[in-house]
This record gives structure tokens, sequence and C-alpha cells, in this order.
């Protein structure tokens, strides 16, 4: 792009000219005079009509006076004379242009015609223009500070854009408060003529960016922004937050910019495509230039937790487990012994390594140097150091261990408190890196980090197919049991138990004659093995379906026997339930007996999706039907239940009288630690139960 030919100006320019300088310091033309001055030694010219000398610089009434070459032209004044001095940089041959002036298209229609002929002249005259209505900007390794804002970021590796100025100054005050720098910093403003494209596109080429965050508000060019994405984000990680994702929200925007912002939806997919990180709040955002800045911007997902605090070991454990990519590394018995031999005999070896409270810097280093051995270093990503402060606690020795050992594995240091912690906080600022205050500061960051990277699956006990059904002391209930159980409080399940074989052919004539079904050449059974030591029964072959005959329900009673043989050998078979074929809604309603609640009702869309899914509600026992239907409506396909695009709504009633049910049989009978409903089947006006398991 030709605009992108004069960005290098912006930010290492030999000369700049402020239009607009002030000696008042209340006002916006000192800021920018004063940052100017504090930087590196370049030629500085102030243009000013009313003031002869500013800062103890000689002025210049017009920018036609100065002699020399000018790289960057800076222009605070009113909105209304802007476009005249652009013309008046142009003639002077000035292609870098920042325009901090407000009053254009944010302002109404005045100002968008003032911004229409600002954007005229810079195309006319081959010009880059940054803004209007814009901070300016910041470029900490030339040391050029173009912007009015109270403070210059330390220098660093992170490049913020931003179309908020005021964000923009809030994220660098922070940044000085955490010890985060930022290699650019840039305010878009308005973007008559410079947009997030033509900056995106310099960044990418800028060997002083490795990560860049962006706060946007709306986009110039969606396929261009998701092209030059994709080509960064191969390299250096991107980071967007948007704004305007709620209806408030956009309207906010309109009125900030001038702007129309994307629908969230669209605009989140194109970033995922992209392979951008999209914050989901300032914090958010913030803590991963706080992970950038520890020159972290690779995913690491295979965590060790290291701490002198049990409490806070557990919580970061559990936001390790919850989170959607990071996974708690598994110690070889060969490290935990490592370990053990180093650590006090209280001390826990597993994964988190609880180092105990009274743990010296000498205890972390013992374990560091276990954990960054050959023995389980391939298996860890990066280890997430934790410190709480008690009276012997070395904070700032612990703290040069991070130096150190960072040099080995990736070490995200979380030292928790406030006075005492300091010494080691600023220890860790003091060498370039950051301390994060909170676990899940850090966790979500490497979370967000990893984000679309598939988690580990931990190995967990499984039960073997054919052996007892237990969990702890619980057991199955026999088919006969539970459906006398279900029947005491109303609940039938469909089809008929066939003992045997020879069974067949009554429960096949009794279905038909129920009216559950009618004969005719369309109908289809289900035959379905019942037995406690088969919970799956698709995988282990004890489901046939599409029978429609009599003579087919015997030869799929012998084929299911030869599968149960084979895959469950041993399995007791109390039957087979035999169901004319249920084609509707699928829904799951259950219950577990929790420890400390009692029984917990759940309610969501069923049958095979219900995993993969996992769109449920929840409420504890018991349940009125007001609250069975509050969770109805609570999952978020709700809309299917209740008629979607003129589909005839479910009988939903019917549904949450089964919840209801299901409430007072958990209250009724406490030796119930599960009940499975899945799937119950709506077809019309009616919802039956099609497969139903009870353990106590």
């Amino acid at each position: 792009m030709e605009k992108s030919k004069n960005l290098e100006k912006f930010f290492n320019p030999k000369s700049v000219a402020l239009i607009g300088a002030s000696s008042d310091k209340k006002k916006v033309g000192y800021a920018l005079a004063s940052n100017l001055l504090a930087g590196a030694k370049r030629e500085i010219f102030f243009i000013s009509i009313g003031e002869k000398e500013i800062l103890g610089q000689k002025t210049f009434a017009s920018i036609s006076e100065i002699n020399d070459g000018v790289d960057l032209a800076i222009i605070a004044v009113r909105a209304d004379i802007v476009p005249q001095i652009i013309s008046d940089c142009a003639k002077k041959g000035i292609k870098s242009v920042i325009i901090i002036s407000a009053g254009f298209k944010e302002a109404g229609e005045v100002g968008k015609k003032l911004e229409e002929d600002v954007s005229a002249l810079a195309i006319q005259n081959g010009m880059s223009i940054l803004g209007p209505n814009c901070l300016g900007t910041i470029d900490s390794h030339s040391d050029l500070n173009a912007s009015f804002s109270g403070e210059k970021p330390l220098a660093g590796g992170i490049t913020f854009l931003s179309q908020s100025g005021a964000l923009g100054t809030s994220v660098i005050d922070l940044a000085l408060a955490h010890g985060v720098g930022f290699s650019k910093f840039i305010s878009l403003g308005n973007e008559a003529n410079l947009t997030e494209i033509e900056f995106l596109e310099f960044l990418a080429k800028d060997d002083s960016t490795k990560a860049v965050l962006i706060y946007l508000e709306k986009l110039s060019n969606g396929a261009e922004f998701m092209r030059l994405a994709s080509e960064i984000t191969k390299t250096k990680p991107v980071v967007v937050l948007k704004a305007g994702r709620s209806k408030r929200g956009s309207q906010a925007v309109m009125s900030h910019t001038g702007s129309l912002a994307p629908e969230d939806s669209v605009f989140t997919a194109a970033c995922r495509q992209s392979g951008i990180i999209v914050a989901e709040s300032i914090r958010e955002f913030f803590n991963l230039a706080k992970l950038f800045q520890i020159r972290i911007t690779k995913p690491l997902q295979n965590l060790v937790v290291l701490t002198n605090g049990g409490g806070p070991s557990v919580v970061t454990s559990d936001l390790i487990d919850l989170s959607k990519s990071l996974t708690l590394v598994e110690f070889s018995e060969e490290t935990k012994d490592e370990l053990r031999k180093v650590l006090p005999s209280m001390a826990a070896v597993g994964n988190p390594v609880d180092i105990i409270g009274d743990a010296l810097s000498n205890r972390y280093e013992d374990a560091l140097k276990v954990l960054c051995s050959k023995k389980d270093i391939e298996k860890i990503d990066g280890i997430v150091l934790m410190l709480t402060p008690q009276m012997m606690t070395e904070v700032e020795a612990t703290a040069k261990l991070v130096i150190e050992y960072r040099k080995v594995l990736p070490i995200i240091p979380v030292f928790l408190g406030g006075p005492m912690i300091q010494p080691g906080a600023d220890f860790l600022r003091g060498n370039g890196l950051v301390n994060f205050n909170f676990p899940k500061d850090a966790v979500e960051a490497l979370d967000d980090l990893a984000r679309g990277m598939a988690k580990k699956e931990i190995a967990k006990a499984v039960i073997k197919e054919g052996t007892e059904n237990t969990t702890g002391t619980s057991r199955m209930l026999p088919f006969a049991e539970m459906d006398e159980l279900l029947k005491s409080v109303g609940i039938s399940l469909v089809g008929k138990l066939v003992k045997n074989k020879a069974g067949l052919a009554e429960a096949w004539s009794e279905i038909l004659v129920s009216g559950v079904t009618s004969e005719s050449a369309e109908i289809s059974f289900a035959l379905k093995a019942i037995s406690p030591d088969i919970i799956h029964k698709t995988d282990a072959g004890a489901v046939a379906l599409n029978i429609r005959t009599k003579e087919e329900a015997v030869e799929a009673w012998e084929k299911i026997m030869l599968n149960i043989a084979k895959n469950v050998p041993g399995a007791v078979l109390e039957g087979m339930l035999l169901q004319p074929k249920m084609s509707g809604k699928e829904i799951i309603i259950g219950m577990k007996r929790d420890a400390v609640f009692g029984p917990t009702i759940l309610f969501g869309l069923g049958g095979i999706f219900t995993e993969a899914l996992k769109d449920t509600s929840l409420r504890i026992a018991p349940v009125s039907k007001e609250n069975a239907m509050q969770m109805i409506k609570e999952i978020r396909g709700s809309g299917i239940l209740f008629g979607l695009r003129g589909e005839r709504p479910m009988n939903t009633e019917a549904l949450a009288d089964l919840i209801v049910r299901i409430s007072e049989l958990s209250i009724l009978h406490t030796e119930i630690k599960e009940i499975d409903f899945n799937p119950v089947t709506l077809i019309g006006e009616s919802a039956f139960l099609v497969d139903a398991r009870i353990m106590i």
C-alpha cells in the first residue's frame, strides 16, 4: 500500500513540527511540546500565532517559515482550520501528519464534512495522516513521544494499536505500574486516512514488535484485516479487545468515533479463523500483555505449580483443570522420589508441588533443580511459581531464582500479597519481568494463548465392561425394581421387558394393542439388552434398530446375544426391552446426589449429543413446577423446544412435570444416588421415557 511507505516517520522522524504548541500547561499543545522535548534529540519546531517562545524555544508563525525539511507534522488546533494547515503541510512537502484535534465526524455533520476534506487532501497530495481525534504515537526505542499522554511507557516488544486514546493512556499507566514495556503506541482516532490496516501491514515487518495488542471499535476492511492478521499470527501473537459487541456498546461506539461496529459473532469467528486471541475484558487484555512481557508468546499447555501455600495451590489446580487447553503435568515416580529427597516429609510432591509455608529460597531452588533436570523436563512447558508471604519468606531471593531458572524453563511468577511481596515484584520488574498478582490472571492468560489447542486428557480409572457396575458402594437398580419405583411416582418407560426370545411375539402384539403405535408397514421397533453390566449399549452391540417383523426381532435377539458374549463376556442379562421407534426431540433429565447439597436435578438436550453439547441447567431438589420451567428456558437450545421458525412447540409442561417427579423421587428415596433419563423423546403433546438408569 502506498500510504504505508510514510509510516516510519511516525515512529522515528529526524524532525518534527508541532502546529498549535502552547505554554499553557492546561492545553494539549503544551503536553505535546513537553513530551517532544523530553525525548531523544531531534529537530523540533513549534508553530504558534500568539507566542514567540515556548519552553525556551523560538516559535514560528506558520509551517512555511521553517527553512529545514520536516519529517512529521503534528496538528493540535481548532478543527475548522485543519484543512488549511494540511494544505500548507502539503506545499512544504510533508508526507506524514498526526491530527490530534477533535471536532470531526464524531461531532456531527459539520465535522464530518471537515473530515472528508482532510481525507481528500491526503489522497490528492500522497500524504499519510493519522487521526483526527487521536492521542498520537509513541516509540520507546527511538525515544519519541508524539502524544499528549502523561507518561511514556517502558521500552519493550509489544505494540499497542488503539481506537481509543483514553484506553491507551490507562493501559500505559498500568504498564508502568506493573513493568510492562511497549515498542510502539498508536492512537488511531477517526481514521480519516490511515486505518488499522496500514499499521498492521507495517507492524508485520517491524522487528521491534514481538506481539500486537489492538483495541477495536470498528474495522475498515474485514477481508484485508483477516489476511494481514493471518500472516502476523504465524510469528507474533495478536490480541484484540473488541468494543461494541452488545447493542448498547454498539451505540456507544457510534457516539465515540462515529463508526459502525461489525456483528460480534461474525467478528469473533473472523478472529478465530485468523489466529487472533479475542480478550473479553481490559483485565484479560492487559494480563496477556504481562505474559508477553516475560517473553511467553507461544502456547504453554503442560504446567507445573510450585508453591509454598496449600490453599493457593488448590485454587490454581482448579483453574488449570477447568481451563480449555491447560493440563497439570503427571510426574514420573522417579521425579517424585527426587523431590522427596530434597523436601520435608510434609511436602506434596505430586503436581502442584507444595514445599510448605516455612520454605526459604533454598527450598524453592532444590525443587527447581529437580523440575528442571532431564527426568521430566520434556513433559513440562512451564512452571507457575507461587509465593505467599510468611515471616521467614525470602521474597527477593526467590525472585532471583525466577530470573536464573527461566533460562531453562519458562517460569510465570505469581507472588500473592501486598507490601511484603513488593521487594520481589520490584526485583522482577527491575529485570524486565512482571509479577502476576493473582493465579487466575496468569492461568487465564496462558489459556487464552493456547486457545483452540486440544487439552491433554489425563488417564482416568475405567470400569471394565463385564465387571460389576459400581461407583464406590453404588449399584445399578435391576430393571424390574426400577420400573416399579418409577411407576410409584407416575412415570412409565416405553416398551415391554422380554425375559426370553420366546416372549418377543406376545410383547410385540401388546405394544401394538396398547395404542403407542398401530399395525402398519411403516412401524419399526428397537431391541435393547438390559444388564447392570452394560452401560453404553451401542458400544457393546447390545442394541438393534429398524426391526419391522417378528422374525427380524428374533434374529436381532440372537445377534445381540452374540455381541454381548464377545464384547461383555459374563454379563448378567435381565432381558431385552422391545420398544416402538420414537422419532422426536430428545431430552435428558437426571439427578445426582451431591454430598453437600443433596439431590441435584439436571435438564438438557439429550440423546447421543448430551456429552458433546453439554447444554444443561441445574437445580437443587425440591424443584417446583415454576423452577422446572425456568430450567427448560435456561438452556441455550430452548428455542428448539418452544418452536423455531414456525415449528410446532413441544409440550414443555409435560417435561416440567417429569422434572418435578424426579425431584420428588430423589427426596422420597435417599438410597438413590443417580437417575439418568436419556433420552426422553418429545412427540407432539407427549413426552416418552425411552431409556432410564437408576443407581442406588
